[in-house]
Order: C-alpha cells, then sequence, then structure tokens
C-alpha cells in the first residue's frame, strides 16, 4: 500500500486483443463447472447453422471423456459428465440461442496476478482487454427425461439439510454440579475479611476532622480508608459535619461546613 493506505494499481492497460470478437454465453451451472475444470482443453464442439432473423439456435454438444473424438477433439481430458455422487448423466447436446448486441458496448477486461505472490492482494495485475461482445447467447439443455432426473436430483440434494440432529444414547456428564465454586467461596472469604465493626461515632468524626486539617477537599471513598469504617457509616458522620460539591473544581468531593472550618484563624495565627 502506499502512503494514503490506498491499494496500488497498474497504470496500462493491453488492447491489443481489444477489436476482437467475442461472444457473451450463459450456460447452466453444472456445465460451468466442467468447464472451469478443463480450462485449457477443448470440452466441446459448436455447431453453427447460421440464422436469418434476429434470434436463431444452433447446437452444440458436450464432449465426454468416452464419447471424445480424436479427430475433432485436439487433447481431451474432460472429467467424465456422469456424477460420482448420483446415477444420473450430463446432457451432452446443448442448443444455443443467439442475438445481436445493440444499444450496449460490452468487453472483456482479463487481470493476470501470475508473479505477483505475497503482493497478489495489495496490487493490480496486469490488465488487457480481450476483446468486445459481439454475439449474446444462451445455452439451454434438452427438455429430455435424463435432463428432468437430474434436475429433480439436484433438488433432492440441495433440499437436503447440511446438519443433523444425532439422538445419544447415553448423555455424557462433562463434570458434576456443585452448589458452591471455589472461586465463590474464596470471593465471600474475602467480603468477610473487609467487614469492618463501627467504631464509636465521636472517634470516627474525630478522626474526620483530622483528615481535613491535612486537606480541605477529601472523597468518601478516601475517608472510608483513612478510618477504616463503612462507607455507609462515614457518609452518615459526613452529612452532619460536612457538605458535598455538585459543581467544579471540586465536584464530588465532601468539605467541611463553614461552622467547622478554622482555615482563616490558623492563617492569622500562622502570621
Amino acid at each position: 500500500m502506499n502512503s494514503n493506505g490506498k491499494r496500488k494499481f497498474s497504470d496500462h492497460v493491453d488492447t491489443d486483443c481489444a477489436k476482437r470478437g467475442v461472444w457473451l454465453v450463459k450456460v447452466p451451472r453444472y456445465l460451468s463447472e466442467i468447464w472451469e475444470k478443463n480450462v485449457g482443453y477443448d470440452v466441446g464442439r459448436l455447431i453453427y447453422l447460421g440464422y436469418d432473423n434476429e434470434e436463431s439456435s444452433s447446437d452444440s454438444f458436450l464432449n465426454s471423456l468416452s464419447g471424445s473424438n480424436p479427430s475433432t477433439s485436439r487433447n481431451n481430458r474432460i472429467g467424465p459428465t456422469k456424477s460420482k455422487q448420483t446415477s444420473f448423466t450430463i446432457p451432452n447436446e446443448h442448443s444455443f440461442v443467439i442475438g445481436d448486441i445493440r444499444n450496449q458496448s460490452l468487453a472483456v477486461l482479463c487481470e493476470d496476478k501470475s508473479g505477483l505472490n505475497e503482493d497478489a492482494d495489495i496490487c493490480s495485475g496486469r490488465l488487457s482487454i480481450e476483446g468486445r461482445v459481439v454475439k449474446r447467447a444462451d445455452c439451454r439443455p434438452p427438455q429430455t427425461d435424463d435432463y428432468m432426473r437430474m434436475k429433480i436430483k439436484q433438488i433432492e440434494k440441495s433440499s437436503q439439510p447440511k446438519r443433523h440432529v444425532k439422538q445419544m444414547e447415553k448423555a455424557e456428564v462433562k463434570f458434576k454440579p456443585i452448589a458452591v465454586h471455589a472461586e465463590m467461596l474464596e470471593r465471600s472469604r474475602r467480603k468477610k475479611e473487609q467487614k469492618t465493626v463501627r467504631a464509636d461515632k465521636d472517634v470516627v468524626r474525630q478522626a474526620i476532622f483530622h483528615a481535613f486539617e491535612k486537606h480541605q477537599y477529601y472523597r468518601l471513598v478516601d475517608l472510608q480508608k483513612l478510618t477504616s469504617q463503612p462507607p455507609g457509616f462515614v457518609k452518615e458522620i459526613l452529612t452532619e459535619i460536612a457538605v458535598y460539591n455538585t459543581m467544579p473544581p471540586h465536584k464530588s468531593m465532601w468539605e467541611l461546613k463553614p461552622e467547622y472550618r478554622n482555615y482563616r484563624k490558623d492563617k492569622k495565627e500562622s502570621e
């Protein structure tokens, strides 16, 4: 990636084959899977009968491994058209419905990432235009009994659930259920150790006064730690001798009431 975090793109596009005419063919999924598995080999033969109207049909058939003819198909190595999991056979012959491309300009853009290795995800490959679309065709399978049986098998296979519920004969217990775990016992023990007994109220009040002699503002949690008393008990005493600030700069802090303050007196004595 560059400094802006964007993907790198190639600036050059090969247009040597831009004027070459190609066909845009829509084929069934099972047929496209066979073609993808046999890239670089002859997978069939198209018999073009010509047409007079806007749309016409021509025949083509897909050569199987057992039915390939060496005189018409060179170096055929396509997989068998009979499925391994089912008993149906894929049709060898399909009809094409061909039409012209009008009011559209379509092209085939190819990206070659060979040689990029680890940079294939962040860099674009060599771009080239392989041709322009001059014909549109629909590859239609024959409406035969074999094809119908094949579609029924495919529908049955796709409708089968991928996950099944299995009934267990004996339940496996990974651990024995217990009422109180070790972590809960440790937590309750710590809580008991942290519990404190209330001291005399006058003694705690005097300790709070000594704390305010050092600092003017305190939080409740700080006074609770200094006096080692329950927070509720400390707050009860603070409501009697101190005020709670709700505005900045000493928000959420306690300060002695004016009648308990002696800051100015201490200041004069020090002078």
